[in-house]
Formats: C-alpha cells, structure tokens, sequence
C-alpha cells in the first residue's frame, strides 16, 4: 500500500517524465482504486485517497502521457497495477485512458488540492457531493467502471 501511494504521490506532483513511470503511477493508482472499487461495489468520492488518485490519473494525462508509441507506458501500466492489466488488455484500457483524457476534470484536480491542505471529513463529504454531482466525473466513472471490467 505504501508503494501504491507513493506511486500515485509521485504522479500527483508531476514527478517522473518517463512513459514508463507515467504508465507505472496510473497503473498504481488504477490498482487503488479497483481494490475499493471491488470492496464497495462503485468508486467512493468520500474517500479522499480515490479523490487524490483520479487527480493523479488526471494530471499525468494532460501530460500527453498517451502521444506516440505506448510500448513503454503499457510496461510501466502493467507494471503499476501489479499485473491486473494484463498484455491482452493494456491496449483496450490505454483506448479508454484516451477516452478519459478528453474530459474535462480540472475541477477534480483542483478539489484533491484544496483536501490536501483542508483534509477533513467534512470537506471531503462537501467535495465529494460536489464531485457527483458534474456531468464530467460521472462520465469519468463511467470509463473507469470500463477499465475495471477488464482488469483482472
């Protein structure tokens, strides 16, 4: 777990140019929240850990993390997710990740800051309400529910 948000950390400060460990972070953070995903049966916006990995997700992909040959970044996403992205499906969850980086989710972005430094249950429970409420993070969830039905 603490490799996972380290990796995400990482992720969520910029830290790390390659497409490999661009790949290796969101593939860290895709793996956090499938594992709460799994246990809840939805991602749970009241949790600031699965608010702080979309941010992550996010961030490295307005990075232009996707732009040319992917070869590395499928390593470093299977990689990442400790092998519940398996070689047969990384190019399918890498189609949806495309998908996922035309949405605007600035205002996630912003809301996972703004918790880092205010990280209480109140306002987790106030942005996470906020989160559910936009079209863009429903379309969001969406694609990532994509992403989970493929991971193993």
């Amino acid at each position: 777990m603490t490799a996972v948000m380290l990796t995400t950390s990482c992720g969520v400060l910029g830290l790390g140019s390659t497409k490999k460990s661009k790949g290796a972070s969101i593939g860290a953070a895709l793996l956090a929240l499938y594992a709460g995903y799994k246990l809840a049966g939805k991602i749970d916006l009241s949790n600031l850990g699965n608010i702080v990995n979309l941010a992550s997700i996010i961030n490295i992909l307005k990075g232009n993390a996707l732009d040319g040959d992917n070869t590395e970044f499928i390593e470093g996403l299977m990689e990442g997710a400790q092998n519940t992205i398996s070689q047969s499906n990384a190019e399918s969850i890498v189609g949806l990740l495309g998908q996922l980086s035309n949405i605007d989710l600035s205002k996630v972005s912003t809301t996972a800051k703004s918790l880092a430094s205010n990280a209480t249950q109140e306002a987790t429970q106030a942005a996470a309400a906020s989160l559910t409420a936009s079209p863009e993070v429903q379309s969001a969830l969406g694609t990532l529910s994509s992403i989970f039905r493929l991971m193993n």
